[in-house]
């Protein structure tokens, strides 16, 4: 179990008034705690996102499926009425001919009924008129040719000047930027021996083998794992905090440790707190690919629950207004009248 927060590091203060801290004891307090934010928003997402597809698969689907119903329904009873059932000029006709089209089409693309896609097909194939088909290109083949070799040539010459200032630039930094990355390199270094030698210490405490007591060595073996499981993802956070809890170190740890070992643990610490952000990110994209939301809009785990009450909620009001328009297109005056309202909907 993760230690009580009472428990988990800090920089502690001696006297009566806080200690000063340095940049590099700052910089530890303030990537821990994002840490600690980060792992928290991380467990909201989980909870939100659990709730919500429980109730997205009980309630959600099956109301979208009968708003989608009522909408293979209307198309049939449409169909019907353009076939002879109801009596219409040409231009309502047609217009309805288009409705029905469109209708077909928007309800091809989330159809996973063999036997409904292959309805929805036909109906598209007897009411798509052939000047909604795609125009062919008028330019003649020599014309075109012509073009993309202009296009393809153009590149050619913008990429090749591109690489020449690559070049050129890589000339100019590749010094500073070889001691850059010998300088990082080195610094990747000694971030990796710190971390190593947290674990070896509490691989010196833990280890089960040296235990005689049963009940202790099986104590042991589940501290062992979790040291073992942090050291592999390189979570220093979680190795400083196992030797907290097996009172290893203090509460107090870090006051003692000097700049250069803290700015060791920091560099790891930074690409701890990268990674968990990454990880929010890609599961906040990921939901809102799998339920089609703006890639681009921020969503914060306690509004999930709200969008999907809104959705459901705007479902029921449109099923609602679907069932009573299909009773009253029965009436042939209303269903003229409602032909020609979508007509003019459809004017440019």
């Amino acid at each position: 179990m993760p230690p009580t927060p009472s428990r988990r590091l800090h920089l502690a203060a001696g006297g009566d008034a806080p200690a000063p801290r340095s940049p590099a004891q700052q910089l530890f307090a303030s990537l821990t705690g994002r840490i600690d934010a980060q792992r928290a928003l991380l467990a909201e997402w989980a909870a939100a996102i659990e709730a919500y597809d429980q109730r997205y698969a009980q309630d959600y689907l099956p109301l979208h499926a009968q708003y989608r119903d009522l909408h293979v329904e209307l198309l049939d009873f449409l169909d019907v009425a353009a076939s002879g059932g109801m009596r219409l000029g040409r231009t309502d006709l047609q217009a309805l001919h288009g409705l029905i089209a469109d209708m077909a089409a928007s309800l091809l693309l989330g159809e996973d009924d063999p036997a409904r896609r292959d309805r929805l097909d036909a109906l598209l194939d007897k009411y798509a008129s052939p000047a909604s088909q795609a125009p062919e290109d008028d330019d003649g083949p020599d014309a075109v040719l012509r073009r993309v070799e202009a296009e393809a040539s153009a590149a050619r010459a913008e990429a090749e000047a591109a690489r020449a200032a690559h070049h050129a630039q890589r000339r100019r930094k590749g010094t500073a930027r070889e001691q850059r990355a010998r300088r990082q390199s080195e610094e990747a270094v000694q971030a990796s021996q710190s971390v190593r030698a947290v674990y070896r210490q509490l691989v010196s405490a833990l280890h089960p083998d040296r235990e005689p007591d049963e009940q202790e060595r099986l104590r042991k073996t589940a501290l062992m794992q979790r040291v073992n499981q942090a050291y592999a993802a390189n979570r220093l956070l979680d190795l400083l905090q196992l030797q907290l809890e097996i009172e290893q170190i203090d509460a107090g740890h870090i006051d003692g440790l000097g700049d250069a070992r803290l700015g060791h643990y920091n560099r790891v610490l930074a690409d701890q707190l990268a990674e968990l952000q990454q990880e929010v990110r890609a599961v906040e994209a990921d939901f809102k690919a799998r339920h089609g939301l703006n890639p681009h809009g921020r969503l914060r785990p306690a509004l999930v629950a709200d969008r999907l009450r809104h959705e459901m909620a705007r479902l029921h009001n449109a099923i609602r207004a679907l069932q009573q328009e299909r009773r009253l297109l029965a009436d042939a005056d209303f269903f003229k009248r409602w032909v020609r309202a979508q007509r003019q909907m459809d004017a440019p």
